[in-house]
């Protein structure tokens, strides 16, 4: 190729390649411009000064331009002089818009041997609904408190805020919600009394749902431990017909002082609990007999000196699973 057929093409005034004359505008500032962080509704403008660099005039046109943008200037309006120079300013408009963003302009000139000048810009949107984060930890609950975990969301467009539980909640768990405007409040109540017996330790999700467009869900996650005076390992005790038809329930005082055992009563058939330790001590042990002929299901509820809530441990017994014969084969013999 013969030297001067080169074409010049121009990223914010930074020559790239190819065939045709060398560009006669210098475009400042160069290359990709960062806008920065922008509020759902906030516009952001970047000013660029075309310097003609030639000795005639030059006119430049708009060819491509991407959605949420738009120009304007005396850049657009009448040709550039010869050695002179014109402003020219892009707009961005967020709205519809979320997180990192790409956006570029196209210009060209009335010049035929000129490639395309181009205005390539970059921002983050910040979401229009935030919640002030998505995980809470009530700790080690008594089973006497209620603590409350709360959720604070808004919408920055100030525009009325809806939510919605999308999940059923367990049953020790209660909602408290109040909107106002574009804001609300989402509490939830930890009610430790009505958590399963058996069940220590819990880790919850719930889905709210809202009603702005670019967020319309969320994932809550709520971590919850209770604690016991006298804690039971295992919480519960799992027996099979062909297993072993004692278990040994090791109980501990979680503060390490001594403990008495005041009663072991079942709720329930198909288990016995053994004979209770006599004396006191802060940590015990309990056997427990599985009676059943079959796959049963009790509540073995003791009761500790100096503690009015009692310990639940769930004893269940389970059939075995029956055998597959291998050597059977089954045959459809009914005619297609």
């Amino acid at each position: 190729m013969r030297h001067g057929l080169m074409r010049v093409w121009m990223v914010a005034g930074t020559a790239l390649a190819a065939p045709f004359a060398p560009p006669r505008l210098r475009v400042e500032p160069p290359g990709r411009v960062d806008l920065g962080e922008l509020g759902p509704l906030e516009a952001r403008t970047q000013g660029y000064t075309f310097s003609n660099v030639s000795g005639a005039p030059i006119a430049l046109r708009l060819l491509d331009l991407a959605p949420g943008v738009s120009v304007a200037g005396p850049a657009l309006e009448r040709p550039i002089p010869a050695r002179g120079s014109a402003r020219l300013v892009l707009r961005v408009d967020p709205a519809g818009l979320e997180g990192p963003q790409s956006r570029n302009v196209r210009l060209g000139t009335d010049d035929a041997r000129q490639g395309s000048y181009y205005l390539p810009v970059r921002m983050t949107v910040r979401p229009d609904l935030t919640v002030d984060g998505t995980r809470r930890n009530y700790g080690e609950v008594g089973p006497r408190e209620s603590p409350c975990a709360v959720f604070s969301f808004a919408r920055e467009t100030g525009e009325p805020l809806a939510l919605r539980l999308a999940t059923a909640l367990p049953p020790y768990l209660e909602c408290d919600l109040q909107a106002v405007g574009p804001r609300a409040r989402l509490a939830f109540i930890l009610r430790p009394g009505r958590v399963p017996p058996g069940m220590l330790l819990g880790l919850d999700r719930v889905r709210v749902e809202s009603n702005a467009p670019l967020q319309p869900g969320f994932d809550l996650y709520l971590e919850w431990r209770l604690r016991r005076a006298v804690e039971a390992s295992p919480p519960r005790l799992l027996f099979r017909l062909s297993g072993p038809d004692r278990l040994e329930l090791r109980l501990r005082s979680r503060s390490g002082a001594p403990f008495r055992i005041l009663g072991a009563e079942l709720e329930g058939a198909g288990f016995q609990p053994g004979p209770l330790p006599a004396a006191p001590a802060a940590e015990q042990a309990l056997t427990v007999r599985r009676t059943a002929p079959a796959a049963a299901r009790a509540m073995l509820v003791l009761r500790f000196e100096g503690d009015d809530e009692p310990l639940r441990v769930p004893l269940t017994c389970l059939a075995d699973p029956v055998a597959l014969d291998e050597g059977v084969m089954v045959v459809n013999d009914k005619p297609d």
